[in-house]
C-alpha cells in the first residue's frame, strides 16, 4: 500500500524549501520523511554544518509521530517538561523539541513531514519548512 507520499512530492519540498533557504540566506539542510518517520529525501547545503541532516531528520519524526508542527510542540511542551523529556528519551537522537518540522497534509491526513536544520534564530527553519509544504 502506497504511503501517500510521491517521490515528487518529496522533490518539490526540497526544491520549495531549497529556494526559500537561498531566499533568507541559510545554509541549512532540509530532510522529508514518510507517516513512519522514515527518510524520503534530503539535501544539505555545502556550508551547513555536519551535523544539520540528522537534526532535520529528527525534527521532521518528531512532527510527524505527533502530527504538529514543532513549532506547536515547542510551545506545548513548555507546560509539559517532564513528557517533553521523557519523549527525547524514547529513542535519543530520534526526536528533537524545537522549531523547523512542518506536517506534510494531503486530504486531511499527515503523510510524512519536513524538517530544516542550520537557520539562526530556529524561526528561520520553521519558515523554510513552511514554504517546503507549501
Amino acid at each position: 500500500m502506497a504511503s501517500g507520499l510521491t517521490l515528487e512530492r518529496v522533490e518539490q519540498c526540497l526544491q520549495q524549501g531549497k529556494a526559500e533557504a537561498q531566499r533568507l540566506g541559510v545554509e541549512a539542510a532540509i530532510v522529508v520523511v514518510d507517516a513512519a518517520g522514515h527518510l524520503m529525501g534530503a539535501l544539505r547545503f555545502a556550508e551547513a554544518l555536519w551535523v544539520t541532516p540528522q537534526i532535520a531528520q529528527a525534527k521532521a519524526t518528531t512532527a510527524v509521530a505527533f502530527r504538529a508542527s514543532t513549532a506547536e510542540l515547542e510551545t506545548r511542551w513548555q507546560e509539559r517538561p517532564m513528557f517533553a523529556n521523557s519523549v527525547l528519551n524514547l529513542s535519543p537522537g530520534q526526536f528533537v523539541v524545537g522549531k523547523g518540522a512542518v506536517p506534510i497534509v494531503m486530504d486531511g491526513t499527515v503523510v510524512g513531514a519536513v524538517g530544516v536544520s542550520g537557520g539562526i534564530p530556529a524561526d528561520l527553519d520553521h519558515t523554510i519548512a513552511e514554504a517546503a509544504v507549501a
